[in-house]
């Protein structure tokens, strides 16, 4: 990874992926006439604008990378939000899938409760980690769906630098995914020694399933009691979960809760104790927290999803100001 400097107090990384000049905040010089997918999303420019107003707040912007995959026309910035205060710190993620857009929406509704987090702590914000596949309603970078055949690449895909458990000195895969991956996880290492994820909150979606579920990643596990908050949030916002038996995939589910699994996902990377960097095995993340919320997309109204994510924000949020970061379990 390379720090290119700031610019109107915009910090610029890269870290493989070309990065258009310097962006002024404001509008992060978006091209005009994009056409958001018309399932009733909030246009993408919307999303940026509130994002945004952060700013007046006193919170930093980096731009990470200006995403253009093959085949478009155009690049879009995947940004990231922080607060001033530094130290153990509280991450927020969303976006990861483009056919996902509650969450990018729920951040956007959210921003009154995640600025008075960073009244009390350090937090991290990437609220759309994949604005092409938001914009187009594309899971992938260079596919729009899911496929157990056909490899997707996955903006958060991390497995270059998450250890093969069969030979732990080395990455699970020689390089990265694609650029975007490489410049998000470049990022996520270089906010490392000034924000330390204490808890990371990701938010997703399942078109394919009918019940949601909460991953608990971190150190924690199932037990974490901000897994049993984010529950009972999405029962109070009446989303259907599953409480028991198995995921799609076959994980075991207790009290709507999964454990740590091994899916090479950002999740796992910031839940991880060590990583393999240059061919050395460095400290991770190893965050306490780290917090995968599903809810089901295919029977339940995009509105319904995204005021459910919302909530589920207020009540972590709220419970994370609550407690001082040395507090944290």
């Amino acid at each position: 990874m390379r720090y290119l400097g700031t610019f109107l107090g915009t910090t610029l990384y890269c870290a493989g992926l070309l990065l258009a000049g310097p962006s002024v905040a404001a509008d992060l010089e978006l091209p005009a006439g994009i056409s958001t997918h018309p399932d009733g999303r909030m246009p993408i420019e919307e999303l940026y604008r509130s994002y945004l107003t952060l700013l007046d707040k006193g919170w930093e912007l980096d731009i990470i990378a200006r995403s253009q995959p093959d085949g478009r026309a155009y690049a879009l910035p995947i940004i990231a939000l922080r607060t001033r205060r530094t130290g153990d710190a509280a991450w927020i993620l969303s976006g990861v899938h483009g056919e996902e857009p509650a969450g990018p929406n729920a951040i956007a509704l959210s921003l009154d409760d995640i600025a008075a987090l960073g009244d009390h702590r350090a937090v991290v914000l990437l609220p759309l980690n994949n604005p092409h596949g938001y914009v187009h309603n594309w899971r992938y970078l260079n596919r729009a769906d899911y496929s157990e055949t056909e490899e997707g690449q996955s903006v958060g895909d991390s497995s270059h630098l998450l250890a093969d458990p069969e030979n732990p000195t080395q990455p699970r895969a020689p390089m990265p995914s694609s650029p975007e991956a490489d410049a998000i996880t470049a990022y996520i290492l270089a906010q490392l020694a000034d924000y330390p994820p204490a808890a990371s909150i990701d938010l997703h979606e399942d078109n394919l399933i009918h019940e949601g579920y909460v991953y608990s990643q971190g150190r924690l596990g199932a037990t974490d009691p901000l897994a049993l908050i984010a529950v009972r949030a999405l029962q109070d916002s009446g989303i259907p979960l599953k409480m028991g038996g198995e995921t799609r995939f076959g994980e075991p589910i207790f009290s709507g809760i999964i454990g740590p699994v091994t899916d090479g996902s950002i999740d796992e990377l910031m839940s991880a104790e060590y990583l393999v960097v240059a061919g050395q095995q460095v400290p991770g993340p190893a965050a306490r927290t780290v917090l995968v919320v599903e809810t089901p997309a295919a029977r339940v109204t995009l509105n319904k999803r995204a005021n459910a994510h919302a909530a589920l924000l207020k009540q972590l949020t709220r419970e994370l100001s609550s407690r001082s970061p040395q507090s944290d379990p």
